[in-house]
């Protein structure tokens, strides 16, 4: 027996909004939706997956973030207009290699490696702290020429840290470390509002041990304890990142195959009301079904651990 040997397929935007269309009897497949029908479902679709997030679906959602430390500071907002963080995948770490001078437009580093034209570039002045700028123009054997000279000095073996993109606005934090300058990391503890608000001196400087996470609507806001006294102590984090529009029509789903499903019957019982289909309840236990497999099946192995009471 031959297989296709594939294990890609795949749907667009449109072809869930088609297949639910057809699920509630209001088109056939050999019918086109009307554009203003198109407009009508691709926004109930874009509302429903967005309302999805409040249940915490999506193990694929989970992202490996990077916050750089100013000095001294202690809160941050991570976000398309927020401060410096990113993808640790995005992320790059290198060292100044010849000392730089006050007033540089250009650096020398241990390797130009992962660094590109337009790059976001931070460098650890001699002052403690970082200067943050863009990278102008292809980097070339060691040398990296900045958009902007260099405000304070910057010795040999400082850290300089790049990325491209700056991190969306993540919807929670699943956990935190405080990574050292010799790469090794210690968990950094997830506290409360409360616990947060009782810290007498939220100044106080030294290596961060805790984080308060609050949601905000355009960047979310965290604050660390201690305050950051080294530059070179950067905090990777686990974020629950939100799911991707569906802006135009050939937008695969930011979701896995098992998924299709669910977003087909799930988007039928939402647009039904719209095209006076009332009674759907087959296809309403239908998506019920098919979202309650998936989320099964979207779930964390975890270690259970019993223990005997006396």
């Amino acid at each position: 027996m031959a297989t296709s040997g594939s294990v890609d397929f795949s749907v667009t935007r449109n072809n869930i909004i088609y297949e639910a269309l057809e699920l509630i009897g209001v088109y056939d497949p050999s019918e086109t939706p009307t554009p203003t029908d198109i407009v009508s479902c691709a926004r109930t679709l874009n509302m429903m997956i967005k309302a999805w997030q409040a249940e915490n679906i999506g193990l694929w959602l989970n992202k490996e973030l990077v916050l750089f430390q100013s000095y001294q500071g202690y809160s941050y907002d991570i976000g398309p207009s927020g401060d410096q963080c990113c993808l640790v995948s995005d992320y790059v770490k290198t060292e100044i290699s010849t000392a730089a001078a006050s007033g540089a437009a250009s650096i020398e580093v241990d390797s130009i490696t992962g660094l590109t034209n337009a790059d976001i570039i931070g460098i650890e002045l001699d002052d403690k702290t970082l200067q943050w700028t863009t990278i102008s123009g292809a980097p070339l054997g060691t040398t990296v020429t900045l958009s902007d000279v260099l405000t304070d000095a910057a010795a040999i073996d400082n850290h300089v840290y790049s990325y491209t993109t700056i991190a969306n606005r993540p919807l929670d934090i699943i956990e935190a470390r405080i990574r050292y300058p010799s790469g090794t990391e210690n968990p950094i503890t997830i506290i409360s509002r409360i616990e947060y608000m009782e810290l007498s001196d939220k100044t106080t400087a030294g290596i961060a041990n805790s984080i308060f996470f609050d949601p905000q609507r355009t960047d979310v806001n965290i604050k660390i304890w201690p305050a950051c006294n080294d530059v070179q102590y950067v905090i990777p984090f686990t974020g629950k990142m939100p799911v991707e529009d569906f802006d135009a029509s050939t937008d695969n789903p930011d979701f896995p195959q098992e998924w299709f499903m669910a977003l087909a019957y799930n988007l039928a019982t939402m647009i039904a009301p719209k095209f006076g289909k009332k009674n759907v309840s087959d296809i309403s236990n239908l998506a019920l079904y098919y979202k309650m497999n998936a989320s099964t099946f979207d779930e964390e192995h975890t270690s259970v651990f019993f223990s005997l009471r006396r």
